[in-house]
């Protein structure tokens, strides 16, 4: 078990766990500064829905439970299982976001770092291919067919990079 998981409140005896949404909300919402309308209009809901999540009669979908926490640079785990009326649970809170936010650059730059070397020994083994293929006087018709099936091979390959270098970006929007 993380240290993470220790601090959490553990489940009542009926085996549910706490749900701090309504409490977390109104106060992340006043240490901001943001009335229910000015939260409502920052993560695209209305003022009634921020009212009623905050009452405690509805809870938010998941996507707008996100879009509330990260507002608040929090963890959605953390705006719904911690007591963040509790200043030492909110610094708790806020430190892990920005580790978990850490992490996952730390994964990003990784990956790109991967995607880089893993170009780089594409285009090497086009550049030996080249090679060979130039070398040989008369290449006889099964080397010609391994020689096709290699392009095809290498052009699947240049494109799946292609891919894997735009989902990257797109992680890489994400991240910043």
């Amino acid at each position: 078990m993380d240290n993470k998981d220790s601090v959490l409140p553990p489940p009542s005896r009926s085996g549910k766990l706490p749900n701090f949404i309504a409490s977390n909300l109104r106060v992340l919402r006043k240490q901001a500064g943001w009335s229910q309308t000015e939260l409502a209009e920052r993560v695209g809901l209305n003022r009634g829905n921020i009212a009623s999540y905050e009452s405690g009669c509805a809870e938010p979908s998941i996507c707008k439970l996100l879009r509330i926490s990260h507002l608040f640079d929090i963890t959605t785990r953390d705006f719904t299982r911690r007591d963040l009326t509790d200043p030492a649970e909110l610094a708790l809170a806020r430190s892990a976001r920005h580790e978990e936010k850490n992490d996952h650059h730390d994964r990003y730059r990784d990956y790109l770092q991967k995607c880089t070397e893993l170009s780089g020994l594409i285009d090497s083994s086009h550049h030996l291919f080249e090679y060979k293929r130039a070398t040989l006087d008369k290449p006889c018709q099964e080397a010609e067919i391994y020689a096709a099936h290699y392009l095809q091979l290498l052009e699947l390959s240049n494109q799946l990079m292609k891919e894997h270098r735009n989902l990257l970006d797109e992680l890489g929007c994400q991240c910043s």
